[in-house]
């Protein structure tokens, strides 16, 4: 999970802070969401996800595994 961790995450730069947010939902206008899990894993609601990579390349991913906690 970590190896595709960073195509479904953003950094928004405002001066010296920098601000990471999970892509999808309302902000990126994708059809997932993407939220913090019980188990303190990421889970997103979707089996089949764009994500990106640095370069905004478009890189689809299909999640199988379904955490125990719900996620």
């Amino acid at each position: 999970m970590n190896q595709i961790l960073f195509l479904f995450h953003h950094i928004h730069h405002e001066g010296k802070k920098h601000e990471v947010h999970h892509c999808g939902g309302k902000h990126q206008e994708l059809s997932y969401k993407i939220k913090h899990c019980k188990c303190g894993m990421h889970s997103i609601d979707k089996n089949l996800a764009d994500g990106h990579d640095f370069n905004d390349n478009i890189v689809k991913v299909k999640f199988f595994e379904k955490c125990p906690s719900g996620g």
